[in-house]
This record gives C-alpha cells, structure tokens and sequence, in this order.
C-alpha cells in the first residue's frame, strides 16, 4: 500500500484546503505578512515545485505527473459571502500542465528554489473574511476526490492538505460532525490505499511546535480535534522525514501544531513528496 509512483499513465492528486476566515488577516509571527500571506505562498511554492518536478528538465514544459486542486474556504472572492471555492481559476482539479501555463502572475522572490531561479508564479491569492466552514471544504474535496479515485483506480491515493489556523464553525454540516466528514474523505480508496488527509495548524504567536505527533496529549484546543482526524503517515513519508533528519515515532500523524513559515512549507514538501515520477 501506498508505494505506487506517480506517472503519466496513472498520475497522483493533491489537494489543498486553505483557511481563509477573517482571523488569517493577522500578523503571522515574525514573518512579516499575514497569516493568509504565508499560507497562499507556501502554497504557490509547492504548486511550483510540483511544476518543475514535473518539468523533469530547467525549461522544459510539464508533463502530466499530477492533478492538483486549491480549495479556499471562508471568504468567498469571486462568488462573494461565506463558504468554499476552488481557488485555480475556478476548476475543482486541475491538471499540472495546465497549471504550469496559467499563472495569475509571476513574482520575484530570492527563496525560491534555485532549479527555478527567482521567479515565483502566483496562483492564489491571499483572501480573508467570515468563518472557518471546515466541515464544507471537506465535504466539497471529498465529491471531487471521489471522482478522480474512481477515473485513477491505478493511481496513488489522494492527498488532502488542510491549512487552518481556527476551530470549525460547521459543525455538524449537512447532519454530519467533522470527524465524520473526514471519515467519508478517507474511505475513499484506489487500489493503493485510503486517501490521506493532513492538517496543518498556524499561530499568529511565537508557540512551541509539535511535528507529527502520535497521541494528542497536551495539545491545546483545537489540537486534538484536527489530529483526530488526521491520517497516519504512510511508510514512505516516514522514511522522507526521517532522511531530513526528523525524529518521528512509529505511528505519526500528518499534523503539525503551531506551524512557522518554516515548517509548513517543509510539511508541504514531505507530505507531497511520497513516490518517485516515473516518465511513463
């Protein structure tokens, strides 16, 4: 389970969650911008580096090695008011390839990786506004991932990326609570194993971060909720943090608590980097 690679014959899926409640509006530690400005360029990193992955060589156009989705939800920019949207030019699942070539815009930013020089293409804006309506993103992710396993029986299971930084304000949604939304999205299944969901928690102070943890105990509010419904981290994730030198118990799961800029994006990197691309 969970070993397939990612080709053009059965590519993968990875989608995003973004929180974008009114609290995202605030000062993000000591990074200098929001906690929706750090979120939304974490984001458009990895969108870049799944770019250039699947690029396979500096110049070369992508090739279809992934689906990738970027659902926001809270505000609401394009339909207006509360709720949740894709944030991709308004399409649930996206090819890379038509990713690669529809940027909003690009950026300089000396971060970035050096393989794609200085130039940050921006996909997502960052949006704030209303309440955190987590169990809707779910519910929308989950309808579409259910599609996509069931046209990529072949394929590695989705993987669903949750970035929030508060507590549901939907619970229950449409007669269901949030632990049993992300049951439903976690049932779903190709031949390679259940799709995973992973949460991410940002803090707009400076507060001890706990990285993969394998029980909930001593995690404030809402901690032990989102790591309840947290997906155990698959054998090959594992070996990827432990080869960057994380000390992570047998057990863990994708979650981390209290996230710096620093750790979400090297969260985003392990947890979307479990099978190798395969040209095929």
């Amino acid at each position: 389970m969970y070993e397939r690679t990612f080709s053009r014959t059965n590519p993968g899926c990875i989608v995003f969650l973004l929180d974008r409640s009114d609290s995202m509006k605030q000062p993000w530690q000591s990074s200098g911008g929001t906690l929706a400005e750090g979120a939304t360029r974490a984001v458009n990193k990895i969108l870049l580096d799944l770019c250039v992955k699947s690029a396979k060589e500096v110049g070369g156009q992508a090739r279809h090695y992934f689906d990738v989705g970027v659902f926001g939800y809270g505000a609401c920019p394009v339909a207006g008011g509360e709720g949740v949207e894709p944030a991709l030019g308004g399409q649930p699942i996206v090819p890379i390839p038509q990713v690669f070539d529809s940027p909003l815009r690009v950026e300089t930013d000396p971060s970035v990786d050096a393989v794609a020089g200085s130039r940050l293409p921006v996909w997502v804006e960052p949006v704030f506004g209303y309440r955190t309506p987590m169990c809707q993103a779910i519910a929308t992710a989950g309808e579409h991932v259910f599609g996509w396993a069931a046209s990529h029986p072949d394929s590695f299971p989705p993987i669903v990326i949750n970035i929030t930084d508060g507590m549901v304000t939907d619970s229950p949604y449409d007669g269901a609570d949030l632990s049993e939304w992300a049951a439903r999205l976690t049932s779903i299944e190709t031949r390679d194993g259940q799709a995973l969901l992973f949460n991410i928690f940002l803090s707009p102070t400076v507060a001890p971060e706990v990285l993969f943890p394998a029980t909930a105990a001593g995690l404030p509010e809402p901690g032990p909720e989102l790591f309840a419904i947290s997906s155990a981290l698959p054998a090959s994730m594992i070996a990827n943090a432990r080869g960057a030198r994380m000390e992570i118990a047998d057990g863990g799961r994708g979650f981390v608590f209290n996230a710096g800029l620093a750790t979400l994006m090297w969260f985003l990197e392990i947890g979307t980097r479990v099978a190798d691309v395969r040209d095929r």
